[in-house]
Protein backbone atom coordinates (compact mmCIF):
# COMPACT_ATOMS: atom_id res chain seq x y z
CA UNK A 1 0.00 0.00 0.00
CA UNK A 2 1.50 3.71 -0.88
CA UNK A 3 0.06 6.71 -0.19
CA UNK A 4 0.09 10.15 -2.11
CA UNK A 5 2.54 13.07 -1.91
CA UNK A 6 2.34 15.81 -0.05
CA UNK A 7 3.41 19.21 -0.01
CA UNK A 8 7.15 19.42 1.84
CA UNK A 9 7.06 20.91 5.07
CA UNK A 10 10.22 22.97 6.58
CA UNK A 11 12.30 21.03 9.24
CA UNK A 12 11.81 22.69 12.62
CA UNK A 13 12.44 22.35 16.27
CA UNK A 14 9.57 23.83 18.84
CA UNK A 15 11.85 23.99 21.64
CA UNK A 16 9.80 26.16 23.88
CA UNK A 17 6.69 23.24 24.61
CA UNK A 18 6.06 23.33 27.98
CA UNK A 19 6.70 20.77 30.71
CA UNK A 20 3.65 18.73 31.50
CA UNK A 21 2.95 17.35 34.78
CA UNK A 22 2.48 13.47 35.52
CA UNK A 23 -1.77 14.73 35.45
CA UNK A 24 -1.68 16.77 32.69
CA UNK A 25 -2.33 16.03 28.61
CA UNK A 26 0.63 16.41 25.90
CA UNK A 27 -2.56 18.10 23.92
CA UNK A 28 -3.18 21.69 24.25
CA UNK A 29 -6.68 23.11 24.05
CA UNK A 30 -7.76 25.61 21.57
CA UNK A 31 -9.07 28.45 23.46
CA UNK A 32 -12.01 29.01 21.14
CA UNK A 33 -13.44 25.68 20.17
CA UNK A 34 -12.11 23.94 23.61
CA UNK A 35 -10.99 21.19 21.44
CA UNK A 36 -8.01 19.36 22.10
CA UNK A 37 -5.13 20.17 19.52
CA UNK A 38 -2.15 18.60 18.51
CA UNK A 39 1.88 20.31 19.21
CA UNK A 40 4.71 19.75 16.59
CA UNK A 41 7.18 18.52 18.77
CA UNK A 42 10.00 17.99 15.65
CA UNK A 43 9.69 17.55 12.33
CA UNK A 44 12.15 16.66 9.29
CA UNK A 45 11.36 16.39 5.70
CA UNK A 46 14.65 16.88 4.60
CA UNK A 47 14.21 19.80 2.53
CA UNK A 48 17.08 22.10 3.55
CA UNK A 49 19.74 19.09 2.27
CA UNK A 50 21.25 18.61 5.57
CA UNK A 51 21.30 16.97 8.67
CA UNK A 52 21.76 20.23 10.59
CA UNK A 53 18.46 19.39 12.55
CA UNK A 54 19.65 15.94 14.12
CA UNK A 55 21.93 16.39 17.37
CA UNK A 56 23.78 13.30 17.08
CA UNK A 57 24.82 10.10 14.64
CA UNK A 58 24.92 12.14 11.46
CA UNK A 59 27.51 9.89 9.38
CA UNK A 60 27.72 10.81 5.67
CA UNK A 61 29.77 7.88 4.73
CA UNK A 62 26.15 5.74 5.75
CA UNK A 63 23.34 8.91 5.62
CA UNK A 64 22.92 11.32 2.22
CA UNK A 65 20.10 13.85 2.13
CA UNK A 66 19.37 12.61 -2.16
CA UNK A 67 17.48 14.93 -4.42
CA UNK A 68 15.16 13.15 -6.41
CA UNK A 69 11.57 14.87 -6.73
CA UNK A 70 9.91 11.79 -8.74
CA UNK A 71 11.34 9.33 -5.99
CA UNK A 72 10.35 11.62 -2.85
CA UNK A 73 7.85 10.72 -0.68
CA UNK A 74 7.43 14.61 0.17
CA UNK A 75 8.75 17.53 -1.57
CA UNK A 76 12.41 16.84 -3.59
CA UNK A 77 14.63 15.36 -0.83
CA UNK A 78 14.81 12.28 1.36
CA UNK A 79 17.22 10.31 3.55
CA UNK A 80 19.36 7.67 1.78
CA UNK A 81 21.15 5.01 4.48
CA UNK A 82 23.85 2.30 3.12
CA UNK A 83 24.29 -0.92 5.41
CA UNK A 84 27.48 -1.43 4.26
CA UNK A 85 28.33 -5.59 4.72
CA UNK A 86 28.99 -6.38 7.90
CA UNK A 87 28.06 -3.72 9.27
CA UNK A 88 24.93 -1.09 9.94
CA UNK A 89 23.78 2.00 8.53
CA UNK A 90 23.89 3.95 11.82
CA UNK A 91 21.46 6.24 13.38
CA UNK A 92 20.10 9.63 13.76
CA UNK A 93 18.84 11.13 17.10
CA UNK A 94 17.19 14.12 18.19
CA UNK A 95 16.48 15.04 21.73
CA UNK A 96 14.07 17.40 23.39
CA UNK A 97 14.46 17.88 26.53
CA UNK A 98 13.33 17.64 29.51
CA UNK A 99 10.28 15.14 27.72
CA UNK A 100 6.96 14.45 27.96
CA UNK A 101 4.95 11.64 29.22
CA UNK A 102 3.57 10.51 26.12
CA UNK A 103 4.55 11.12 22.32
CA UNK A 104 3.68 10.42 18.49
CA UNK A 105 6.39 9.47 15.66
CA UNK A 106 5.76 9.05 12.53
CA UNK A 107 7.82 8.90 9.16
CA UNK A 108 7.78 6.64 5.67
CA UNK A 109 9.98 4.36 4.90
CA UNK A 110 10.99 2.46 1.38
CA UNK A 111 13.08 -0.75 1.43
CA UNK A 112 14.63 -1.78 -2.37
CA UNK A 113 13.23 -4.20 -4.72
CA UNK A 114 13.99 -7.60 -4.08
CA UNK A 115 16.96 -8.95 -3.86
CA UNK A 116 18.15 -6.18 -2.63
CA UNK A 117 16.89 -6.39 0.82
CA UNK A 118 17.48 -9.31 3.24
CA UNK A 119 16.65 -10.05 7.14
CA UNK A 120 15.18 -7.42 9.48
CA UNK A 121 16.67 -3.63 10.97
CA UNK A 122 15.81 -1.32 13.61
CA UNK A 123 13.57 1.44 12.45
CA UNK A 124 12.07 4.06 15.01
CA UNK A 125 12.87 4.57 18.93
CA UNK A 126 11.58 6.96 21.64
CA UNK A 127 14.03 6.70 24.20
CA UNK A 128 13.29 7.53 28.00
CA UNK A 129 16.21 9.05 29.75
CA UNK A 130 16.44 10.82 32.86
CA UNK A 131 15.90 14.68 32.57
CA UNK A 132 18.99 15.62 34.59
CA UNK A 133 20.96 13.47 32.11
CA UNK A 134 19.87 13.29 28.37
CA UNK A 135 22.36 10.38 27.55
CA UNK A 136 21.41 8.16 30.92
CA UNK A 137 19.63 5.85 28.06
CA UNK A 138 22.02 5.42 25.23
CA UNK A 139 24.71 2.53 24.43
CA UNK A 140 22.34 0.36 27.01
CA UNK A 141 21.96 -2.33 24.54
CA UNK A 142 21.73 -5.98 26.64
CA UNK A 143 21.12 -3.78 29.96
CA UNK A 144 18.32 -4.13 32.30
CA UNK A 145 16.65 -1.42 32.86
CA UNK A 146 15.90 -0.32 37.04
CA UNK A 147 13.02 1.88 36.50
CA UNK A 148 14.99 5.10 37.32
CA UNK A 149 17.88 4.98 34.58
CA UNK A 150 16.06 4.54 31.51
CA UNK A 151 13.93 2.82 29.06
CA UNK A 152 13.30 2.10 25.52
CA UNK A 153 10.46 1.94 22.78
CA UNK A 154 11.50 0.82 19.54
CA UNK A 155 9.86 -0.68 16.46
CA UNK A 156 11.92 -3.20 14.41
CA UNK A 157 12.03 -5.40 11.72
CA UNK A 158 12.55 -9.10 12.29
CA UNK A 159 15.59 -10.83 10.86
CA UNK A 160 13.20 -13.97 9.49
CA UNK A 161 12.11 -11.72 5.97
CA UNK A 162 13.48 -9.74 3.75
CA UNK A 163 12.19 -7.47 5.83
CA UNK A 164 10.77 -9.68 8.46
CA UNK A 165 7.86 -8.71 10.30
CA UNK A 166 7.59 -5.71 12.38
CA UNK A 167 7.32 -5.84 16.14
CA UNK A 168 7.84 -3.67 19.60
CA UNK A 169 11.23 -3.67 20.75
CA UNK A 170 10.98 -2.40 24.53
CA UNK A 171 13.41 -2.37 27.51
CA UNK A 172 11.45 -1.96 30.41
CA UNK A 173 12.17 -3.06 34.26
CA UNK A 174 10.01 -5.84 35.02
CA UNK A 175 11.65 -7.55 31.15
CA UNK A 176 12.71 -11.11 31.18
CA UNK A 177 16.34 -11.74 31.51
CA UNK A 178 17.96 -14.20 30.01
CA UNK A 179 19.82 -17.06 31.48
CA UNK A 180 22.22 -15.68 33.46
CA UNK A 181 19.60 -13.44 35.48
CA UNK A 182 21.55 -9.86 34.07
CA UNK A 183 21.43 -9.72 30.57
CA UNK A 184 18.51 -8.48 28.82
CA UNK A 185 17.54 -7.62 25.22
CA UNK A 186 14.61 -5.73 23.82
CA UNK A 187 11.25 -7.98 23.93
CA UNK A 188 8.56 -7.92 21.56
CA UNK A 189 6.25 -7.66 24.11
CA UNK A 190 4.95 -10.22 27.87
CA UNK A 191 2.39 -12.31 26.66
CA UNK A 192 -0.42 -9.45 27.11
CA UNK A 193 0.50 -7.57 23.86
CA UNK A 194 -1.59 -7.78 20.21
CA UNK A 195 -0.60 -8.11 16.51
CA UNK A 196 -2.57 -7.93 14.16
CA UNK A 197 -0.86 -9.46 10.41
CA UNK A 198 0.01 -7.94 8.15
CA UNK A 199 3.67 -7.04 9.61
CA UNK A 200 5.55 -6.72 7.14
CA UNK A 201 6.68 -3.54 4.56
CA UNK A 202 6.62 -4.53 1.45
CA UNK A 203 9.58 -3.48 -1.07
CA UNK A 204 10.07 -0.91 -3.15
CA UNK A 205 7.07 1.30 -1.92
CA UNK A 206 6.48 4.04 0.50
CA UNK A 207 5.23 3.16 3.97
CA UNK A 208 3.57 5.46 6.52
CA UNK A 209 4.81 3.93 9.96
CA UNK A 210 3.16 5.68 13.26
CA UNK A 211 4.46 5.09 16.92
CA UNK A 212 2.42 6.25 19.88
CA UNK A 213 3.86 5.73 23.56
CA UNK A 214 2.17 6.72 27.20
CA UNK A 215 4.02 6.34 30.18
CA UNK A 216 2.79 4.88 33.52
CA UNK A 217 2.38 6.63 36.28
CA UNK A 218 4.70 6.04 38.95
CA UNK A 219 3.99 3.38 40.79
CA UNK A 220 0.95 2.29 38.39
CA UNK A 221 1.26 -0.08 35.28
CA UNK A 222 -0.57 1.85 33.27
CA UNK A 223 1.79 2.04 30.52
CA UNK A 224 0.75 1.88 26.85
CA UNK A 225 2.01 1.53 22.64
CA UNK A 226 0.61 0.93 19.36
CA UNK A 227 1.77 1.17 16.10
CA UNK A 228 0.49 1.65 12.54
CA UNK A 229 1.30 0.48 9.53
CA UNK A 230 -0.57 2.81 6.17
CA UNK A 231 -2.98 3.84 8.57
CA UNK A 232 -3.85 0.17 9.98
CA UNK A 233 -3.38 -0.28 13.72
CA UNK A 234 -1.22 -3.71 13.80
CA UNK A 235 0.00 -3.44 17.34
CA UNK A 236 -0.77 -2.51 20.87
CA UNK A 237 0.33 -3.21 24.36
CA UNK A 238 -0.91 -1.63 27.49
CA UNK A 239 -0.91 -2.30 31.29
CA UNK A 240 2.83 -2.43 31.86
CA UNK A 241 5.85 -0.14 33.42
CA UNK A 242 8.36 2.02 31.86
CA UNK A 243 9.35 3.64 34.97
CA UNK A 244 9.21 3.62 38.68
CA UNK A 245 9.87 7.63 39.05
CA UNK A 246 9.20 10.52 36.68
CA UNK A 247 12.97 11.49 36.91
CA UNK A 248 12.41 9.38 33.17
CA UNK A 249 10.35 10.75 30.47
CA UNK A 250 10.44 10.53 26.73
CA UNK A 251 12.94 13.12 25.30
CA UNK A 252 14.53 11.84 22.15
CA UNK A 253 13.61 10.17 18.90
CA UNK A 254 15.96 8.01 16.83
CA UNK A 255 15.88 6.43 13.35
CA UNK A 256 18.06 3.48 13.90
CA UNK A 257 19.18 1.49 11.18
CA UNK A 258 20.95 -1.39 12.76
CA UNK A 259 20.90 -5.33 11.45
CA UNK A 260 21.92 -6.85 15.14
CA UNK A 261 25.50 -7.69 16.50
CA UNK A 262 26.87 -9.15 13.43
CA UNK A 263 25.86 -6.98 10.90
CA UNK A 264 24.55 -8.28 7.44
CA UNK A 265 26.48 -10.19 4.49
CA UNK A 266 26.07 -7.60 2.20
CA UNK A 267 25.82 -3.92 1.27
CA UNK A 268 21.81 -2.41 1.70
CA UNK A 269 20.13 0.48 1.46
CA UNK A 270 16.77 1.73 2.54
CA UNK A 271 15.38 5.55 2.02
CA UNK A 272 13.34 7.39 4.44
CA UNK A 273 11.15 10.72 4.62
CA UNK A 274 9.21 13.11 5.87
CA UNK A 275 8.94 12.19 9.50
CA UNK A 276 7.46 14.09 12.68
CA UNK A 277 7.30 13.95 16.33
CA UNK A 278 3.61 15.11 18.04
CA UNK A 279 1.52 15.33 21.02
CA UNK A 280 -0.51 13.30 19.69
CA UNK A 281 -1.74 11.08 16.53
CA UNK A 282 -1.56 13.25 13.66
CA UNK A 283 -3.75 12.71 10.08
CA UNK A 284 -1.94 11.18 7.22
Amino acid sequence: MTFARRPAITAVMLASLPLLSLNQSCHTRDSVSGSLQVDTVFAEDFESGTLAAWSDGADPSRQRVVTNPSFAQSGSHYLEVTYPAGGDGGWLTRFFMPGFDSLYVSYYIRFPPPPNWQGGTKLLALYGARVDDQWSAAGKAGICPNGTDFFIAMIVTEQKGDPGAARFYTYYPSMAREGDGATCWGRYGDGTETYVPPLTLSPDAWHRVEFWVKLNDPGLSNASQTFWIDGVQRGTWSGFSFRRSAVLRLNSVQLSFNRGISGGPTTQTLWVDHLVVATGRQPS
